[in-house]
């Protein structure tokens, strides 16, 4: 079970660090893979923009100047302009002037345009309506005037003016009036207007707010900052800068207007009796954690009928979307958390509201109910700008149909607080199923609150309909909210534990759940390098000790530098594409393997593979096997390298440039170096220090032949010295391991076995790329090659061998046969991915195979130079006579046993 963790978490990201060498394994494919700004200002609020249809919607900001296009053409309500003016005159009464001028530029509409009043919400009444020049036809509809052209044409460059008033230039509700304008520009492109705004006296109040609104990129919202305003003065202008993000000006306000006995009996119509309205006193304390409790109190009428059943709402609220860092983002919930309740009931399968449960009846007919409960995510950073909290007046639920008709609510900072540096806002929103509760529908209603040393307090006395969910928008600026991972899983497990069935914050459970696993992976993972490193010295001083019984002069650092040399040596004939200058280090399989993929890359794919900068970064033993009369050490073997393949036409100049600009890779093997088990280390006499590893004479053909002319040794045969044989995919090592130690042989060693069966493999791959390919034949029974065909009829692009393992041995047959089983890995075509395959490759011995042999193939018996090709009878060193057949085991076939 450890093992299995273990190759689950650290294949995901050890395999994308370290990968195999092109020509040497990068392109193996195994069985496993082959399967499928206004920073620096206080004044600051901000709201997401709205799908809301109404016609100042934020949509109106991201348009082109274009019409519309339809099968009946439609005004416009987006177009360039010029010389763009607004002028307004707000009454006492509640009326409001709009005088608006602006140069439409040509081609903008073909039959007409539409201009938004300066109401956000509401329809009212429209009168008086002027437009200049006085051939145009206009109307009005709901909170838009329309303006047609004479004719069906595009028009032409045009001055237009409208003018009109508002009847009713506020929206009401209950005894609360509410100024809320936008003034926007024609057309995103167009420059901003200027801005003449008058009032009568003691019409705006002191908390007016006139706010530009413009688009923060970084939150991905709109944001709005306070102007200065002379109040005093009854007067704003407003001309406008260079700035040409900003798209609109807002105007918010409770005025105080002279209403008309009309007006007023219509108001006191529209009051609801005592008995349909709540008090609510509340107290909030608010932590720099993010953490916000609420300990709250609703007073009402004794004579209401529904006491028993009274609800408040929580709703799913996304406070927090944009603003926070990417680990916060993953580690604090999107929605608002509510848990730790007191003085509430929940449900098991809901946690979207709470009832009532502890009602006391006070002695002036009211009933009263105090409750407590806890929230996390109605606060969030906002980058550097500061910190946003939503404190939520807590209400009934619409379904009572009772309205709020008064609240006191106290909030309470945990650290000091600078008034200068808060702002705060009453937002209301009328929305039954919405997420957001800031968007550009929502009415915000400037407040003045009361400071206090350890926080404010604000007294509200105008009633407001169950329709209407309130909220306090607080807004710090300079401070930082520090999470407590630990509150966060807590409350939503209290959350979840209470409503498990509604699926509340279950996304963010599971997030936390796999942050969580990770941790304990991470933690395992730890515990298991250590284990691993442990047992890596404990095996290799298991190792050291059985070879020092064999070789007491064996010297592990020498032998170290020796694989080091090997390999390097290795690496650089594989760049100069000319393996022989390595033949003497490494086997018959090994050396063929690189020399025909050197010869497919050229001839088959027209491609050369080039390295730079060879380093090995590490090797450690791994595993030591003794067969018949050889000892084996597979070592696995870490090496850095730039690797990149070129068109063979590529020059020298041109491939030396491509390499600066290359990243290092990291690619990890299993080498395993073999030897005979009598062998004795000789230090420095080798053929690394040019001396032949047998005898010790000078090895003055060691580049040339693989033969000792003094004393006859083959220098890859293991006979007197380590010898490369065999490279395996670490992908593949496990298994193919467990399945070498499972078979034995007196007679034959398999280690030997295995490297004859690839290097005959490594040839048939040669026979069945390349046309009039000779390799084969002398490795061959005569009638099995006459049943593979032509040469040259399959090429094999990027062939790759992951290991190579004996699967059957039958040593009474005459003449005896083995079977080992290839994995391997090809493309079907140049650029494809390559493709894991499985072969099972049977190979026979007529004839005993010479003792002296090992590793090496049969090379000449004179001089020890490699065989011809072709099918010469003498050798192209010595000219002395060769055979027809070598003496080793020969190719009988091969089969396909999965793709």
């Amino acid at each position: 079970m450890r093992n299995l963790l273990w190759i689950l978490t650290i294949s995901a990201f050890w395999t994308s660090m370290v990968v195999a060498r092109p020509g040497m394994g990068n392109s193996y494919r195994s069985s496993s893979s082959s399967s499928s700004s206004s920073s620096t200002r206080s004044s600051y609020s901000s709201y997401k923009p709205s799908t809301s249809s109404y016609s100042n919607s934020s949509k109106s900001y991201s348009s082109s100047g274009s019409y519309t296009t339809s099968s009946i053409p439609e005004p416009t309500s987006y177009f360039d302009s010029t010389n763009h003016s607004i002028s307004v005159s707000f009454h006492a009464d509640g009326t409001a002037t709009i005088r608006e001028s602006f140069r439409i530029k040509k081609n903008q509409s073909k039959i007409g345009i539409k201009r938004p009043t300066i109401l956000i919400h509401g329809d009212t009444k429209i009168s008086n309506l002027l437009v200049t020049p006085e051939h145009f036809h206009s109307s009005h509809n709901n909170n838009a005037v329309i303006v047609y052209w004479p004719e069906a044409e595009q028009n032409p460059e045009t001055d237009i003016t409208i003018s009109y008033q508002i009847d009713k230039a506020y929206l009401s509700i209950d005894d609360l009036k509410l100024v809320n304008w936008r003034f926007s520009k024609t057309s995103n492109s167009s420059n901003l207007f200027t801005l003449n705004l008058e009032w009568d006296p003691n019409t705006f109040s002191q908390a007016l707010k006139i706010q530009e609104e413009s688009f923060n990129e970084r939150l991905a919202e709109y944001e709005r900052i306070n102007l200065k305003i002379y109040k005093q003065s009854n007067v704003f202008r407003y001309n406008p800068t260079t700035n040409s993000e900003i798209s609109a000006l807002v105007v918010i306000d409770v005025p105080i207007l002279e209403m008309t006995k009309d007006s007023a009996d219509m108001f006191d119509s529209n009051k609801t009796s005592h008995n349909s309205n709540y008090a609510l006193e509340e107290v909030v304390k608010i932590r720099n954690n993010g953490e916000h409790v609420y300990t709250s109190k609703i007073q009402i009428s004794n004579q209401y009928t529904n006491l028993d059943s009274l609800h408040i709402p929580f709703g799913i609220n996304r406070f927090r979307e944009t603003g926070e860092s990417t680990w916060n983002q993953m580690i604090i919930p999107a929605f608002q958390v509510s848990y730790g309740f007191e003085g509430l009931s929940t449900y098991f399968w809901h946690l979207f509201h709470a009832q009532l449960t502890e009602g006391k009846k006070l002695s002036n007919n009211q009933n009263s109910y105090e409750f407590k409960y806890h929230t996390l995510g109605e606060a969030s950073n906002r980058l550097d700008l500061g910190v946003e909290r939503w404190i939520r007046i807590t209400s009934l639920e619409k379904r009572e149909n009772l309205n709020l008709e008064s609240f006191s609510i106290r909030v309470l900072c945990e650290s000091e607080i600078d008034p200068s540096q808060i702002i705060v806002d009453l937002v209301a929103l009328d929305c039954e199923h919405c997420t957001e509760t800031l968007n550009s529908s929502s009415l915000v209603i400037p407040l003045e609150p009361k400071w206090e040393t350890d926080g404010f307090r604000i007294n509200w006395d105008k009633p407001f309909p169950n329709q209407y969910q309130l909220y306090l928008r607080v807004f710090e600026k300079g401070n930082n909210i520090q999470y407590n991972p630990f509150l966060l899983l807590y409350a939503v497990l209290n959350a979840f534990f209470h409503s498990p069935g509604s699926g509340n914050h279950l996304g963010h459970l599971t997030i936390v759940g796999i942050l969580c696993f990770g941790l304990l992976i991470t933690v395992f993972i730890f515990y298991t390098r250590n284990e691993v490193k442990r047992s890596q010295k404990k095996q290799f001083a298991t190792i050291l000790f059985q070879l020092k019984q064999l070789d007491p002069t064996f010297d592990f650092q020498l032998f170290k530098e020796k694989i080091i040399h090997i390999t390097k040596m290795t690496a650089s004939s594989w760049d100069k594409g000319d393996m022989e200058p390595s033949r003497n280090f490494l086997s018959a399989a090994v050396f063929q393997r690189f020399s025909i993929q050197l010869q497919l890359m050229k001839q088959v794919d027209s491609e050369v593979n080039r390295m730079k900068d060879f380093s090995v970064v590490s090797l450690q033993i791994v595993d030591f096997s003794m067969e018949s009369d050889y000892l084996t050490l597979h070592i696995k073997i870490k090496c850095k390298t730039k690797d990149k393949t070129f068109p063979i036409k590529t020059s020298e100049l041109e491939i030396q440039s491509a390499f600066r600009n290359e990243s290092f890779i990291v690619y990890e093997e299993i080498h395993s170096y073999t030897r005979k088990t009598t062998t004795q280390t000789k230090p420095k006499i080798d053929l690394i220090h040019n001396l032949c590893p047998s005898c010790g004479a000078s090895a003055k053909h060691s580049h040339v032949t693989n033969k000792c002319e003094y004393c006859g040794c083959l220098y890859n045969s293991g006979e007197a010295d380590w010898v490369l044989t065999e490279i395996t995919q670490t992908v593949e090592w496990n298994s193919t391991n467990q399945k070498r130690k499972k078979n034995s042989s007196e007679k034959f060693a398999k280690q030997i076995l295995e490297d004859r069966a690839a290097t005959v493999f490594w040839k048939y791959l040669h026979f069945i790329s390349i046309p009039k390919s000779q390799m084969l034949h002398r490795e061959s029974l005569e009638e099995s090659y006459q049943t593979l065909g032509n040469t040259g009829k399959e090429p094999m692009h990027t062939p790759v061998v992951g290991s190579c393992h004996l699967v059957e041995l039958n040593e009474s047959s005459t003449p005896n046969k083995m079977t080992c089983e290839i994995r391997w890995s090809v493309a079907r075509k140049k650029g494809l991915v390559p493709e894991h395959r499985r072969s099972r490759i049977t190979l026979a011995l007529p004839k005993e195979r010479p003792n002296v042999l090992g590793f090496s193939e049969l090379s000449c018996e004179n001089c020890g130079a490699p065989l011809p090709e072709v099918d010469a009878n003498e050798c192209g060193y010595c000219h002395k006579p060769i055979p027809e057949k070598v003496t080793d085991w020969l190719f009988e076939s091969i089969e396909m046993i999965s793709l």
